[in-house]
C-alpha cells in the first residue's frame, strides 16, 4: 500500500466514510444522549422531523431513523475536543437514562461508551488518532467470525478498490479498510462473531461508481438498485476458489456516487462545553 507525500496510506476508490446508521425508538431519548451528552449538532437543514433525524459530527453524520435498535457486534469511534468535558456532560445526563442500556467508563486513554439502545460507542480525545477534525467518526469496527479478516480485506481491495492492510492485535487478526481521510472499517476477529446484517449500515462515497456496481451485480449482491447516485449491497462473498458455508460476513452498505446531492455538503457543529447555558453539573 502506497503513501502520501504527509506518511498517510493512499486511498483507492473509496473516499469518504459518510455517516453511519443507528435506529432508535425514540428521538426525546437520542437528542438527549447524542445532542446534549455527546454534545454533537442536529442538522438543521435535512430529515428535520419525526421519522429520522440527522447528527452532524464534524463533517460526518449518525442517522437516527425510527426503528427497532438490534444489538451491534463492534464500536464506533467517535474524536472529541475534550473527554473530560465529555464525561462531565454524560454524568449529567445519567440520571435521566436510568433504565436504559447507557453507560460510560474510562478505559485507558479512551471512554467506553454505550447508547440507551446497547450499541458500543469508544470516544477519543481529538489528535489521540491521526486527524485534524476536532469532532469526527474515524472508525467503524466490526466483530467477525475466526479466518474471515483475509477474505474481507481482499474483498475491499479486488470488488471496491480500497486498499486494506492485516494486523493481528492481541492475538485477533484484524482487517484494515482504508475509505477515506483518515478513516477506516476495521473488521475484527472474535470467536462466535454473528454476522450484522441490516442491524446498522454504513455510508461511502466512491470514484469508479458505475465499475464496482457492476462487478457486485456480477456477484448477486446488489439488493437495492442504483437510485440518486446510490445503492446498497450488504454480503461480502469469499474469494473464488475459497469454499464458505456462506458470506465472509454481512454489513449493509450505502454506496454514493461522488456525484451524490450530500457530497461533502458543509455541515453545521458546535463545540459543546459544560459551562455553556443550561448546563447543570454532575452531582
Amino acid at each position: 500500500m502506497g503513501l502520501s507525500l504527509n506518511g498517510s496510506p493512499e486511498l483507492g476508490n473509496a473516499v469518504f466514510l459518510d455517516h453511519v446508521n443507528f435506529p432508535v425508538t425514540d428521538h426525546r431519548l437520542a437528542t438527549l444522549f447524542f445532542i446534549e451528552g455527546l454534545g454533537f449538532t442536529r442538522d438543521p437543514y435535512r430529515n428535520v422531523g419525526t421519522a429520522n433525524m440527522w447528527v452532524n459530527v464534524g463533517t460526518q453524520q449518525f442517522h437516527l431513523p425510527i426503528g427497532r435498535p438490534l444489538p451491534f457486534a463492534g464500536e464506533v469511534a467517535i474524536a472529541v475536543p475534550d473527554l473530560a468535558e465529555l464525561a462531565g456532560r454524560l454524568g449529567a445526563i445519567a440520571g435521566s437514562l436510568e433504565g436504559s442500556e447507557f453507560s460510560c467508563a474510562e478505559d485507558g486513554e479512551c471512554l467506553r461508551i454505550v447508547d440507551p439502545w446497547g450499541r458500543r460507542l469508544r470516544a477519543y480525545r481529538a489528535g489521540a488518532l491521526p486527524g485534524r477534525n476536532p469532532l469526527a467518526l474515524p472508525y467503524v469496527e466490526f466483530w467477525v467470525a475466526s479466518g474471515a479478516a483475509t477474505g474481507i480485506a481482499d474483498f475491499y481491495r479486488r470488488v471496491i478498490g480500497a486498499p486494506a492492510e492485516l494486523s493481528e492485535e492481541g492475538g485477533e487478526p484484524t482487517a484494515h479498510v482504508f475509505v477515506g481521510p483518515h478513516q477506516t472499517l476495521r473488521y475484527r476477529e472474535k470467536r462466535d462473531a454473528e454476522p450484522s446484517g441490516h442491524v446498522l449500515h454504513v455510508c461511502l462515497y466512491l470514484t469508479h461508481f458505475w465499475e464496482i456496481y457492476e462487478a457486485m451485480r456480477e456477484l448477486g449482491i446488489v439488493y437495492e438498485e442504483v437510485a440518486n447516485e446510490q445503492f446498497r449491497f450488504c454480503d461480502m462473498p469469499a474469494p473464488q476458489g475459497v469454499t464458505s458455508n456462506g458470506p465472509l460476513y454481512s454489513i449493509e452498505h450505502e454506496m454514493r456516487s461522488v456525484y451524490h446531492l450530500d457530497y461533502r455538503r458543509p455541515l453545521v457543529n458546535r463545540i459543546a462545553m459544560t459551562n455553556e447555558p443550561g448546563y447543570v453539573a454532575p452531582r
